[in-house]
């Protein structure tokens, strides 16, 4: 399951064969994915871009239509286009909205933070993240409260040399802000897109149910995700271990 389906605008590497709004998208998503501008920033207007892609103000339309449509974009009727960030821009916890049916209202959430270190190298983690095998790691850890009850024990893996400073966060931040606008305020990446796999395990890590305080042997509801950011380069590999009984909403 992927939130939201990311469009990529490179579609050809031959771009002496693509229409010019399509080499015009391509020229923007790389100044963007470069950093040229920063998230929230504006873009030149329309006739500065016009200008210096040598094309009609139509054709910049197009292009930047298009980079509205794959999320790199977004427009402010009467101010101008914007630097995407990630598409969840929230400080709730979005990936844990609970409610008991589609007519009633969202529970509330909290977090908890239990801890934030590095960890050695992990084979099937580094595998997900697509990074070096010996790469050390980040494990962040919080238990997720919905209505004050114990919900989810979540474990999120970072690549510690892209984000080094996570473990000298106060603990009250990963209380208080969503990871995705940690990340991708204080390292310039947002979430473009997510993807979760979802099983039912009972885990061997007797911690787990401790923390969730739950038997050692409850079947438990497990939610691996990957979170992308640009040219879906996957940032963070994490596994949510819930407690039976809550209904996940989902909205896409």
């Amino acid at each position: 399951m992927r939130y939201p389906e990311t469009n990529r605008v490179i579609v050809d590497t031959k771009a002496a064969r693509l229409p010019a709004y399509i080499r015009i998208a391509q020229s923007i998503q790389e100044d963007i994915e470069k950093s040229r501008w920063q998230i929230g920033e504006m873009i030149p207007a329309e006739p500065q871009l016009a200008q210096t892609h040598q094309a009609s103000i139509g054709t910049v339309k197009k292009a930047l239509q298009m980079l509205v449509s794959a999320g790199l974009l977004y427009r402010v009727q009467g101010k101008g286009t914007f630097v995407a960030g990630s598409f969840l821009r929230s400080d709730q916890l979005r990936f844990y909205r609970t409610q008991t049916s589609f007519l009633d209202v969202e529970e509330s959430t909290a977090a908890k933070f239990i801890s934030c270190k590095v960890i050695p190298p992990q084979t099937d983690i580094n595998m997900q993240l697509q990074i070096a095998p010996d790469a050390a790691l980040i494990e962040l850890r919080r238990i997720i409260f919905s209505n004050g009850q114990r919900l989810a024990d979540v474990h999120s893996y970072f690549e510690q040399s892209r984000f080094p400073k996570l473990t000298d966060e106060p603990a009250s931040r990963f209380e208080k802000q969503a990871l995705t606008l940690i990340v991708e305020n204080d390292y310039g990446t947002p979430t473009m897109s997510t993807e979760e796999l979802i099983s039912v395990v009972t885990p061997q890590d007797h911690t787990i149910a401790e923390l969730l305080n739950v038997p050692d042997d409850t079947a438990l509801l497990l939610i691996e995700m990957l979170s992308f950011s640009y040219k879906e380069a996957p940032y963070e590999y994490r596994r949510s271990y819930c407690t039976p009984g809550k209904k996940f909403f989902r909205k896409s």
